[in-house]
């Protein structure tokens, strides 16, 4: 039986919304409490469903085009307006909601509504998953289980994570000096199974997480995230997210071997 305060801790963990110390106690309970892990099985699963068969719905063309008029005109507008600017915007928005139906005014406040949570959900949502990255690497490193298949061999490491995947994800050895493959696992982001490629560079562990992508091309976007360095980036179909705890110049240095052995491919 789960208790209030136990389903919203479970809540709080499914949604990436825990402190990475709550998120490994979690984590703990859940390797030998079956009734939590179906909990949280059930709670991805709904995340799933809604993320994949909600429906969406295109904005108006006028709204679009009412909504890009009125960002404009903030983006022009650095300073705060004086008091005499204040009442002429005061009234000209009373003159266009005196001449259109309250519906309308609704519609568009509710829209514009979505349209501000939507930004804000996807932030929400990318912070969530470097919360993620950082919190298997830990589990990773500290838990010393870094590998399901050890091997230097990416013709033995590819294979097994594709049998374990629904993908093919791409495994390579790394030309740099100081650089050891060590192997691969199957680990779990933002809910969905993903392939970790680990990496000894000198005495610092690197993990390499890679699941199919549906966005646009990316360049490697690189930032600091609780002492360890990161960095994601998007190609050929594919996400990549790289941590580390090494320098910040050899970081860089395995981030390009990644990134280039991919490009190569």
């Amino acid at each position: 039986m789960i208790t209030p305060n136990e389903r919203q801790q479970l809540n709080a963990y499914v949604d990436g919304e825990l402190d990475l110390k709550s998120q490994l106690d979690i984590e703990r309970q859940l390797e030998s409490n079956a009734t939590f892990r179906r909990q949280v099985d059930e709670m991805r699963q709904l995340r799933e469903a809604v993320r994949e068969h909600a429906d969406y719905h295109s904005a108006p063309d006028a709204l679009r085009r009412r909504m890009a008029t009125l960002i404009a005109a903030s983006q022009a507008t650095p300073a705060a307006p004086s008091p005499a600017r204040a009442g002429a915007i005061g009234e000209a928005v009373q003159r266009w909601l005196g001449w259109r139906p309250l519906a309308a005014s609704l519609s568009f406040a509710a829209v514009l509504s979505v349209a501000v949570n939507l930004v804000w959900l996807q932030s929400s949502r990318d912070d969530r998953l470097t919360d993620d990255v950082v919190a298997s690497h830990v589990r990773a490193t500290l838990g010393q289980h870094l590998v399901d298949v050890s091997s230097s061999d990416h013709h033995t490491v590819k294979p097994f994570l594709s049998s374990k995947l629904g993908f093919s994800p791409p495994v390579s050895e790394l030309q740099i000096p100081g650089s050891v493959f060590l192997g691969g696992r199957v680990d779990y982001l933002d809910g969905r199974p993903v392939a970790a490629l680990v990496y000894k560079q000198g005495e610092h562990v690197v993990n390499s997480f890679v699941w199919p992508s549906t966005v646009s091309e990316s360049k490697p976007s690189f930032s600091t995230e609780r002492g360890y360095l990161t960095a994601h980036w998007s190609h050929n179909g594919m996400n990549h997210w790289v941590i580390s705890d090494v320098n910040r110049e050899e970081f860089r240095t395995v981030v390009d071997a990644i990134a280039t052995a991919d490009i190569d491919r």
